[in-house]
């Protein structure tokens, strides 16, 4: 029969073979000042130190001179006395004197009595991990320049569109005084060139408030005024605004919001949002009708815009309300790929949500949901 001590003596060696045998850990104890009382063979693979070179030397070694200087080794000895344990991710040096990036885990050693009598620890090399998350790293840095390079290409087109007809309008207009006996100009024509400028102008106008608002957004700065409001009347005139930009690209607009919808929201930008969705509608979906309802259920406002135009394809589906995303070519449609980014931020705020559904050629269904009353 086997005791007790039998027992203790089996488990004592079946602990010893099991750090014995891991390779893929460093597996040391320290004494109480951080001299190296024990070392694995999974030590041995990862340092480079056989155990009768290392064992008796103090584990700052381990460590960059720098993190030396910066007493680290000895900052996780008092940790791990005072809380139990220490970890964390940082360089360590092999005996070769290369890095590798490590996670070291330190822990007080206590005996029955509550005393402590050194410390175990335990390092892991991560450095292909790190140098993964690095590919990542660089790969997502290298992304958004990318996006930025073709935003700001965007950017620099979308504002030159308007300026250019702007410029020879105004040249016209110049021109025509100048040629003009004493001056005198039509009314008529004066007035259809201004037509030109002021639509032109606006369209500035919007740019660069999109622009602002992303900036406004980055940085946290979009603030709501809310105040009672009906959405019907605000969408009504919304769509009679673009009507006549409907009838120019061959698109009817039909409208169901027979009954107000009140609720407690920021107007403009709400506003803001069916700007972008209508605009987007008729954009993408020229030539076909577009579908605008708007109703009250469940203690939310239900807006719906729908087209019948070009759709989306399944895979941009996820990426629609990101910043700068364009879903199509840019040199068939124009904008920035702000409209919808500002849209999802707008209703977000107002802890509403925005959905799309999609598909090629068989157009978009946008849908937005806004809590009647603040959340």
């Amino acid at each position: 029969m086997t005791g007790p001590s039998d027992s203790k003596q089996d488990a004592a060696d079946q602990l010893r073979l099991l750090i014995e045998c891991v390779t893929d850990h460093a597996i040391l104890t320290l004494d109480l000042h951080g001299h190296v009382a024990s070392w694995n063979p999974g030590a041995e693979r990862i340092k480079g130190y056989r155990s009768e070179e290392i064992v008796g030397q103090h584990f700052s070694r381990f460590y960059p001179p720098e993190a030396v200087a910066a007493n680290k080794p000895q900052r996780g000895l008092d940790v791990a006395t005072r809380e139990g344990r220490f970890e964390e991710d940082g360089w360590r040096v092999r005996k070769d004197g290369s890095r590798f990036w490590a996670n070291v885990v330190i822990t007080a050693l206590l005996d029955e009595t509550g005393q402590l009598r050194g410390f175990g620890k335990v390092t892991r090399d991560f450095t292909a991990r790190y140098q993964a998350q690095e590919r990542r790293e660089m790969e997502r840095l290298r992304e958004a320049l990318r996006i930025r390079d073709d935003f700001l290409s965007v950017a620099s087109h979308e504002l030159r569109t308007p300026l250019t007809p702007l410029h020879l309008k105004l040249t016209a207009m110049r021109r025509a005084i100048d040629q003009a006996p004493n001056g005198a100009v039509s009314s008529e024509r004066v007035s259809r060139d201004l037509d030109v400028a002021v639509r032109q102008v606006r369209k500035l106008a919007e740019l660069v408030d999109d622009l602002l608002d992303v900036s406004r957004i980055t940085v946290g700065q979009m603030k709501l005024e809310r105040a009672p409001t009906d959405l019907t009347p605000l969408l009504r005139e919304v769509v009679a605004r673009y009507l006549p930009q409907a009838t120019q690209v061959g698109c009817s607009v039909r409208l169901d919001a027979p009954a107000p919808v009140r609720g407690d929201w920021d107007a403009r930008r709400v506003e803001q949002v069916m700007t972008n969705l209508l605009s987007n509608a008729l954009k993408y979906g020229a030539g076909k009708p577009v579908d605008v309802s708007l109703h009250a259920e469940a203690g939310m406002a239900r807006l719906t815009v729908r087209d019948e135009g070009i759709g989306i394809a399944q895979d941009a589906l996820p990426h629609v309300f990101d910043r700068f995303m364009r879903a199509v070519s840019g040199r068939n449609y124009g904008g920035l790929g702000l409209g919808l980014y500002i849209a999802h931020q707008v209703v977000t705020a107002h802890g509403g949500d925005i959905q799309v559904r999609s598909e090629l050629d068989h157009g978009s269904t946008f849908s937005v949901r806004l809590p009647l009353a603040p959340i």
